[in-house]
């Protein structure tokens, strides 16, 4: 399946280029402008041929050419020219800037087709970086060694850059040339051919004092960065998992739930922050009392969980639990089915894949949607599909707020299936269900008893405390103890019920078979937290966290065989980056999407 990047202004003539390819199974990426042009080039870094308007709205097809041929990572992209007029001119200046072929408007599918077919066999990005089994067979490398040695690259190479930006205006050019040197030296490890003429170019321009001209460099190496991160997501089969553009978390609407920091209750667990609608602690000494003895016995806990398991949601999660469960068996045409029939799932796939791809995609009949799902994978379709069924079915109204909890779940759900394929595990779509799992007690406390749960988030706020603590005061046992028991009644497996009671310290599973699973779920909602979060302390202490080699889970997941592709650090960077994509896709099925109605303002919480 080939890459084509469109730009073209008219935006039917757009569309009927795009439907060309497409029905030829091929992807397209639409600009109808230079700056979309490059924007859709600084996201995809390689495409395997650009169909470029001579004429655009206030620009020519040439300008934009000739920026492009000035870097060095696009001399040799295959370019199509389209055009209305004939002018000797315009055709000598685009022959002399280097295109496949000029040829004369309409468009024809049959010219379309045949030109890509040429551009194919050009292979022109193998003149820029050579392809991964020829590196591989010429230093001796294994798959895994080829991925370490881009993610390090990858990182030494953005230092590097830095530092030699940093010292551009220097009257000292030692340690600057030194810095391009070692990006040349890192470059070339990893299959770059081209640079040393890009480099060559840099220090010539800084000798010069011609700035301009060194910036423009600069871009060059900015576009071999991207092309080693694009290389190491590919060799890893993870360049579907991260977005590769800029991803906007929606922002609360005047009138919803969302409360800002200073008004909102801060809890030491970062999944609860801004969830109660009104602080219980102004109570003041009723509510410390509550710490004295629990509100519930253990019969009227499992006499709700019961109630609970028979209905919406956690009937729903059982069911996307047992679909999950059921892959390995299951025909891909069933899969697609299933996902085709969930209510509002296409149009919020097909929103989230414009978003996350870049590349529009027509999900008007269920064999549309099974050539994306061949493409994405079917385990990742049904996962999605499962996650929007429960997504369906939360609750929009009550005393708690609880998007945040769903989101994280929703999250880490997602984030958990991507990493089983990160670590090549066989069950990833076990992860997946595991993720739904995991954090089944705070949705069995928040929904089922909001009033109660409410007391224990506002004593471990007001008295400093852990939520395990305050919940096991007020219900009898924490959520995690909780949620073992509501899988029970839901009739989930012994592995599901272990994940959901044991995924915030997995080195106290018993069951060996159970280890790795656990385990991902806890580095998965490990990471879901530190998306959520955002950029604040809490969230850099769990990154920081993670990217110790000492770390307990990757410890546990050595134990168990599994081989992490390069070191933790690297590793963890692309986790962070997968938890991201993920994160917005959760807000977006939370609630932030085309299909999920706005959740409603919450009354205040009563006092109990």
């Amino acid at each position: 399946m080939a890459k084509i990047l469109i730009l073209e202004d008219d935006r039917l003539s757009q569309k009927l280029v795009a439907r060309v390819f497409s029905k030829a199974e091929h992807e397209t990426l639409a600009a109808v402008s230079t700056q979309q042009a490059w924007d859709k080039l600084h996201e995809h870094v390689i495409v395997d041929m650009i169909i470029l308007d001579n004429q655009l709205d206030q620009e020519w097809g040439w300008q934009f050419l000739r920026t492009l041929r000035s870097n060095p990572a696009y001399q040799g992209v295959p370019v199509v020219i389209y055009t209305a007029h004939t002018e000797r001119d315009s055709i000598v200046r685009y022959l002399e800037l280097g295109v496949q072929s000029v040829n004369m408007k309409p468009y024809q599918s049959d010219v379309l087709l045949a030109e890509l077919e040429k551009a194919l066999r050009s292979n022109w990005a193998a003149q820029v970086m050579e392809a991964p089994e020829t590196i591989c067979e010429r230093m001796d490398l294994t798959q895994q060694d080829y991925c370490s040695l881009l993610a390090t690259a990858n990182r030494s190479i953005a230092e590097k850059q830095q530092v030699a930006l940093a010292r551009l205006t220097s009257p000292n050019n030692g340690q600057l040339f030194a810095s391009l040197d070692g990006i040349g030296q890192q470059c070339r490890s990893v299959g770059i051919v081209i640079v040393d003429g890009v480099i060559d170019k840099i220090k010539k321009a800084v000798n010069e004092q011609d700035l301009h001209t060194a910036l423009d460099g600069f871009r060059s190496l900015d576009s071999f960065l991207g092309m080693i991160r694009h290389r190491m997501l590919t060799v890893m089969n993870m360049d579907t998992a991260v977005a590769r553009a800029p991803l906007t978390m929606p922002q609360a609407e005047a009138g919803s739930d969302t409360l800002d920091e200073e008004s909102a209750a801060a809890f030491g667990d970062g999944n609860f922050r801004d969830i109660i609608s009104k602080p219980l602690w102004q109570y003041g000494k009723y509510l410390k009392r509550a710490i004295r003895q629990p509100l519930m016995t253990p019969e009227e806990l499992l006499e709700g969980a019961k109630r609970l398991a028979a209905r919406a949601p956690f009937s729903t999660i059982a069911e996307s639990l047992a679909t999950l469960q059921s892959l390995p068996t299951m025909a891909p045409e069933d899969a697609v089915a299933i996902a085709w029939d969930t209510r509002g799932f296409v149009p919020t796939y097909q929103f989230i894949l414009e978003k996350v791809t870049g590349v529009d995609h027509r999900l008007d009949s269920k064999g549309a949607l099974a050539k994306v799902a061949a493409q994405q994978g079917i385990a990742r379709l049904t996962t999605l599909a499962a996650v929007t069924r429960i997504a369906n079915d939360i609750p929009r109204e009550g005393p708690l707020n609880l998007r945040q909890l769903y989101t994280h779940t929703f999250t880490a759900t997602l984030v958990g299936f991507e990493i089983g394929r990160i670590l090549k595990l066989q069950n990833d779509f076990m992860l997946s269900a595991a993720g739904l799992a995991h954090d089944v007690g705070r949705w069995f406390f928040g929904i089922g008893e909001p009033g109660c749960y409410g007391i224990a988030l506002a004593v471990a706020d007001e008295e400093k405390l852990s939520v395990e603590e305050t919940e096991a005061a007020i219900f009898g046992v924490d959520h995690h103890q909780a949620g073992r028991q509501m899988l029970e009644c839901m009739g989930q497996s012994k592995l599901m019920q272990e994940v959901a009671f044991r995924h915030h310290n997995p080195s106290k599973v018993t069951e060996k078979e159970f280890l790795t699973t656990t385990t991902v779920t806890h580095l998965a909602h490990v990471l879901a937290q530190a998306a959520i979060a955002g950029p604040i302390a809490e969230s850099k202490r769990l990154v920081e966290q993670l990217r110790s080699p000492g770390y307990m889970a990757w410890g546990l997941l050595k134990s168990r065989g599994a081989t992490l592709p390069f070191e933790t650090p690297e590793l963890v960077d692309t986790l962070c980056e997968i938890a991201s994509t993920s994160s917005w896709v959760a807000h977006q099925l939370v609630g932030g999407g085309p299909v999920a109605a706005p959740a409603r303002r919450q009354p205040a919480l009563a006092a109990c």
